[in-house]
C-alpha cells in the first residue's frame, strides 16, 4: 500500500488544528474570494502575511493565520486533497462549508474523533462544550490540559456548526446537512484517496459528513456526474467510482498501485 498521508494531502500528525481555532472558514472564504484558481503555497503565504488579504491587526496574528490555515489544510496545491477542494470551492462557492469540514476532517485526528459523537445524536439533541470535552478525553485520555480541552471542545463544535452538523451559538443543537454536488463529489473522492472504494464509501464517515441517507448522497452525485465533474457507474448493486478527470495522470497511477 502507499501511503496517502504524504502523497495526497492527509495529516501524520497526532494533534491536529482544532487544538487552536475551528476550520477557520471566514479567513478560508475570504481567500478563495480573493484568490484565483491557479496559485502556490507560497502565494498563498505572500498573500496572508505580506499583503494581510486577512486584515488582521499584526505581523504576529498574520503568521500564527497562515500556521493555522496550512495545520487544518495543508494549503498544497501540489496534494490533491487541497488542489481538488481548492478548485472545487471556486467552483461552487455555496459548498465551501461542507468542502472546509471534509478537507479538515481527512487532516485532524481530533476532529475525526469527535464526528463520531456527532454522529450518534438526535436530530434536535442538545450538544453541550462539557460533554464534547469528555468525549475527547476519551479518546485521547491525558493528553491534554483542562484548559486545551475546553478550547478544543468549543473549536470543533464551532466546525461542526459551521460544517451544518449542529446550529446555535450557545446552545449547540443537532441538525442533519443536506449534500450539493460538488460537496457530495469530494466527501467521496477524499475517501477514495482514504483507500475506500464502491459501496464501503457510500456507507462511510465520509458519506455522513455531507448527506444524511444514502439515497440522498447518490442524488447529489448523480448531479455531480450529470455536470461531468467526474464518473459514475451504478448496476446491480455495484458502484464504481472515476474521478480521473480531478487528478493527474501519476496520481492515478499511485491509486492504481494502492488497490
Amino acid at each position: 500500500m502507499i501511503d496517502c498521508n504524504d502523497l495526497f494531502g492527509f495529516s501524520k500528525t497526532k494533534v491536529g488544528g482544532h487544538t487552536s481555532r475551528s476550520m477557520m472558514l471566514v479567513e478560508m472564504s475570504s481567500l478563495v474570494r480573493a484568490m484565483p484558481v491557479n496559485i502556490t503555497k507560497e502565494d498563498i503565504k505572500k498573500a496572508v502575511i505580506e499583503e494581510n488579504i486577512l486584515n488582521k491587526p499584526t505581523l504576529v496574528s498574520r503568521k500564527k493565520t497562515f500556521r493555522h490555515l496550512t495545520e487544518i489544510y495543508g494549503l498544497d496545491v501540489s496534494k490533491p486533497v487541497f488542489r481538488v477542494f481548492w478548485a472545487l470551492a471556486h467552483s461552487d462557492f455555496e459548498s465551501l462549508p461542507a468542502l472546509c469540514l471534509i478537507c479538515a476532517y481527512a487532516r485532524d485526528p481530533q476532529l475525526r474523533f469527535s464526528f463520531e459523537l456527532i454522529r450518534k445524536l438526535k436530530l434536535g439533541q442538545v450538544l453541550s462544550r462539557t460533554e464534547m470535552e469528555q468525549y475527547l478525553e476519551l479518546g485521547f485520555p491525558d493528553r491534554f490540559s483542562p484548559a486545551m480541552k475546553k478550547s478544543m471542545a468549543q473549536n470543533v463544535n464551532t466546525t461542526w456548526t459551521f460544517g451544518g452538523h449542529l446550529m446555535g451559538r450557545a446552545k449547540k443543537v443537532r441538525q442533519i446537512p443536506n449534500p450539493r454536488p460538488v460537496s457530495a463529489l469530494y466527501a467521496m473522492l477524499v475517501g477514495y484517496f482514504s483507500g475506500l472504494r464502491g459501496e464501503h464509501l457510500l456507507d462511510s464517515a465520509y458519506a455522513s459528513l455531507v448527506a444524511p441517507s444514502r439515497s440522498i448522497l447518490q442524488s447529489s452525485l448523480s448531479l455531480a456526474a450529470a455536470k461531468g465533474l467526474f464518473r459514475l457507474k451504478q448496476a446491480g448493486g455495484i458502484v464504481e467510482f472515476d474521478f480521473s478527470n480531478l487528478l493527474t495522470t501519476k496520481e492515478m497511477e499511485l491509486l492504481n498501485e494502492s488497490n
